[in-house]
């Protein structure tokens, strides 16, 4: 049934759309996080009818000779009809259009689907989940915003691309939670259930511990980070402060076992849909 829905491209207009399928699924993405998605990027979709509601989402988000896919989403009733994987497919041939390198962050189902694609295993990732300590507001209201330039540097040697608006993006919405500090930076977004702590890029672990630590002090309620399995001095902090285990990913990426950037210095995630 999926090959004999068409693929269009989605704009602006569509948003509620677009975070009514994000909710349903549980997800933590809120409007302005599929906008950088529109404006960055591209987000496609199949229609149930013509003229209907979108009914299944993917989205590409390039970042210079590499790219990120996200957003596979399919609401209930259409699911188990091979949406998700056509929209893939249509993913997959638009980066190889642009010459990018795709990569994604899948969960342990969705990697069953990936590797018969040709995606290979990069590293894994722990999603943790817990509360905030906010043991320092006094701080975090007399905040002084963040030498942003500075953290596109960092950015790029980590991450292996400058992410301007997607940082731009995240430290107007936690101004507060924005830092700098040896050689290292960490940033945090507000999401639909929880903030959303990183991208953290750090020289070492024990300077992301810092960092970490910076940011955990600064934010209440419910948080969300996505940490890589290398990391187990920030893995053991967080088991300390009461942080469970959400759930896994593994990064993944199109005919290579490479990973983007330099992993040695990128020790919390902007998200699986950023990379």
């Amino acid at each position: 049934m999926a090959q004999t829905l068409d693929i269009e491209r989605l704009d602006e207009s569509e948003v509620p759309a677009m975070l009514a399928l994000s909710a349903e699924a549980g997800w933590n993405q809120t409007e302005d996080d599929w906008r950088i998605f529109l404006q960055q990027g591209r987000v496609f979709a199949c229609r149930g009818e013509t003229g209907g509601r979108p009914v299944a989402t993917a989205a590409i988000l390039p970042y210079g000779n590499f790219a990120w896919i996200s957003m596979v989403l399919v609401t209930a009733s259409w699911r188990q009809k091979g949406l998700g994987t056509h929209l893939l497919r249509h993913c997959i041939a638009e980066l190889q259009t642009l010459g990018c390198v795709p990569y994604l962050d899948a969960t342990p189902a969705g990697e069953n689907v990936y590797l018969p694609l040709g995606f290979q295993p990069v590293f894994g990732i722990t999603r943790w989940q817990g509360q905030g300590a906010m043991q320092d507001s006094g701080k975090a209201a007399a905040a002084v915003p963040v030498d942003l330039a500075a953290c596109l540097k960092l950015d790029a040697a980590s991450f292996g691309f400058a992410r301007e608006p997607l940082l731009r993006s995240f430290t107007a919405r936690k101004p507060e939670l924005a830092m700098l500090k040896d050689g290292g930076f960490v940033v945090a977004r507000s999401g639909r259930l929880a903030t959303q702590i990183g991208p953290l890029a750090a020289p070492d672990e024990t300077v992301a511990l810092d960092l970490l630590r910076h940011a955990l002090d600064r934010v209440g309620g419910p948080v969300f980070l996505d940490v890589p399995d290398r990391w187990t001095m920030l893995g053991d902090e967080l088991r300390a402060r009461g942080f469970t285990v959400q759930r896994g990913f593994r990064r993944m990426a199109l005919g290579t076992s490479v990973s983007n950037g330099d992993p040695g210095r990128s020790f919390v995630l902007a998200g699986p849909e950023f990379g």
